[in-house]
């Protein structure tokens, strides 16, 4: 008990003497080795985890690691998971700062599948199947994650994302509801708006390239340029005319589909392809 006494003691001191915020590159210095203390605990690994991670906490938080992009966020989060391999929170949280906030999709599926080697929670594989799929457009791969998810007690929905991306490899509406899901759990802003700015992206690639594919079937049968979008749905060649993420319609211009809103084209596999703009 004294033991693990003084280990928690040095490592709070060892904080205490750090700059781990408001330094202006956003930095924090040399860290200690989890794998260390983690032994010097003693079996009170989470009470030294958890100072870490407070400390972690202040720094997503600090305006000057804000503004630098977190360059120690995966030190940090490495440290803390070190210290304590099983503490979940830690993954998905900072997964998300890696990922939608620093930009850093490679960090963010190391961390998670660190996560992924020392957690049954469902959350963790299903954000790695989900930075896989998205990221990384590695079908396959996510959709292992993904069933993995599943298996350890995740949502009914999950089984419909399984499925179209093992039959599938992956399209503008799966991406929807990959989003979707996600966006149930994300309660970063920062990270909601990512994924919300990604949604209507992955929306209005879904419309174009129904559009666009319909204008071919037109084309072919016609052997002329529709004139509009109302004429496609008119010739039975669109269910209906589909309207963008904010209520506005899609136009024709110059033999495609077109919209007034900015947007990213998704690599996804879709009838649009990934032409641009």
């Amino acid at each position: 008990m004294l033991a693990a006494g003084w280990a928690v003691h040095a490592a709070n001191q060892q904080l205490e003497a750090r700059v781990v915020v408001r330094a202006p590159d956003g930095e924090v210095g040399v860290l200690p080795d989890g794998d260390v203390l983690r032994v010097l605990s003693l079996g009170y690994e989470r009470a030294v985890a958890d100072l870490f991670w407070i400390r972690t906490v202040y720094y997503v938080g600090d305006e000057y690691a804000s503004a630098a992009k977190w360059p120690a966020a995966e030190r940090l989060a490495d440290l803390v998971t070190d210290i304590d391999p099983h503490f979940d929170s830690v993954y998905v949280l900072m997964s998300s700062v890696l990922g939608s906030l620093r930009g850093d999709h490679d960090a963010a599926i190391r961390l998670l599948e660190k996560g992924a080697a020392n957690s049954e929670y469902w959350r963790i594989h299903f954000l790695l199947g989900f930075t896989y799929f998205m990221e990384k457009g590695e079908h396959a791969i996510a959709a292992k994650h993904i069933e993995r998810a599943f298996e350890l007690g995740g949502p009914p929905y999950l089984q419909l994302l399984i499925g179209r991306l093992y039959s599938h490899g992956g399209d503008p509406a799966t991406g929807m509801q990959f989003i979707a899901a996600r966006l149930q759990n994300e309660e970063q802003p920062e990270a909601r708006a990512q994924l919300e700015k990604r949604y209507s992206d992955l929306w209005i690639n879904r419309d174009l390239g129904l559009i666009d594919a319909a204008i071919e079937a037109f084309r072919a049968a016609r052997s002329r340029e529709p004139k509009s979008i109302a004429e496609l749905v008119g010739a039975g060649f669109l269910a209906s005319a589909p309207r963008d993420p904010k209520g506005g319609a899609y136009a024709i211009a110059d033999g495609r589909a077109k919209t007034d809103l900015e947007y990213e084209v998704m690599k996804l596999k879709m009838t649009r392809g990934e032409k641009s703009p």
